[in-house]
């Protein structure tokens, strides 16, 4: 009756496996990122970044920002304040 000490070490070994796939993986997608890093380039890189800069700092991203940190029930009143004046006009 040695069935008891087998689980543990089963679910180890898993375990371990798990491990070493996900090192594997994660050493790939590092692999995978430096070639492409190569392939486009480090001034397109920074071009790409100072767009995303410009686009995050952009007032309409800052006013979404803003309208999701809002509570929910103040954003939809106002909409449909906004609604009912349109309606009235």
């Amino acid at each position: 009756m040695f069935f008891f000490g087998n689980k543990d070490k089963k679910k180890q070994k898993e375990e371990e496996a798990a491990k070493k796939r996900s090192a594997a993986i994660r050493q790939q997608a590092l692999d995978n990122a430096r070639k492409a890093r190569e392939n486009i380039g480090e001034e397109t890189l920074e071009r790409i970044r100072q767009m995303m800069e410009k686009k995050e700092n952009s007032p309409i991203e800052q006013a979404k920002r803003q309208i999701k940190a809002m509570d929910k029930n103040r954003v939809t009143d106002n909409i449909r304040d906004m609604i009912d004046e349109d309606k009235y006009k």
